[in-house]
């Protein structure tokens, strides 16, 4: 049996220790829940789709302030027109690389313009000797009028590899972006005609080189003479 002095010592000795416990649970409880107004992680975990998919919807939506929007919205509106801007500087660099793809094939195309031209006599010069080579019967003449149409040929198709094309003139429509009128033969036939070529004419490509002079048919007038006939317009005029 305890003295009631000791009794009383283990009495207090015992709500001592519960009172002790229970603090200690407390601060352990107050430390591993979250603060109100918040879901803990665990529970976040352990959520179903549902829980999910409304966190979702909640994460839609995002609020501003007035001053960070209108910010956001000046820097979208920026970058647009940067993104325009770039779309039109490289839709005006593709033209640029085209266009001087084009001009530097018209450069290689027509950079033997000028030499061409001034070979254009040499080969009017060979045309006219081959025309009158064939009024010689000498064997030695024949001989030497062979190797001059071999030359004549050699040229002729250097130059036509160049580009150089000759016109066609004689039974062809006269055309003035072409031919150069320097006569008119009247007979009988289509009107505008080239009956006769006095210069031959070159394309380089499909650029007029020199322009063919020819000689064109003119219909004869029909009904009275030209003396008893009154003046034409033209006649008049000149």
């Amino acid at each position: 049996m305890m003295k009631p002095g000791k009794e009383d010592k283990h009495l207090n000795d015992k709500k001592t220790d519960r009172a002790d416990a229970l603090h200690e649970k407390r601060s352990s409880d107050a430390a591993g829940s979250p603060p109100e107004g918040q879901t803990s992680t665990s529970e976040k975990v352990q959520g179903g789709p549902k829980d999910s998919a409304k966190g979702e919807a909640r994460g839609a939506h995002v609020t501003l302030a007035r001053e960070e929007y209108d910010s956001l919205k000046a820097r979208l509106s920026e970058l647009e027109a940067m993104k325009d801007n770039m779309l039109r500087v490289a839709a005006e660099f593709e033209n640029s690389k085209k266009r001087l793809m084009r001009e530097r094939d018209e450069f290689v195309k027509f950079s033997q313009e000028n030499l061409i031209r001034n070979m254009l006599g040499v080969l009017d010069n060979f045309g006219r000797a081959m025309f009158h080579a064939n009024e010689f019967q000498d064997p030695a003449v024949k001989g030497l009028v062979t190797g001059v149409e071999m030359v004549f040929k050699q040229l002729a198709d250097i130059l036509k590899n160049q580009g150089l094309v000759r016109l066609e003139t004689v039974g062809k429509k006269f055309d003035p972006h072409r031919h150069e009128a320097i006569g008119y033969v009247q007979e009988d036939g289509p009107e505008d005609v080239i009956v006769d070529e006095i210069e031959p004419g070159y394309l380089l490509h499909d650029r007029l080189l020199r322009a063919a002079k020819v000689r064109v048919r003119m219909t004869p007038a029909k009904g009275p003479s030209a003396e008893g006939a009154p003046p034409s317009k033209e006649e008049e005029i000149t």
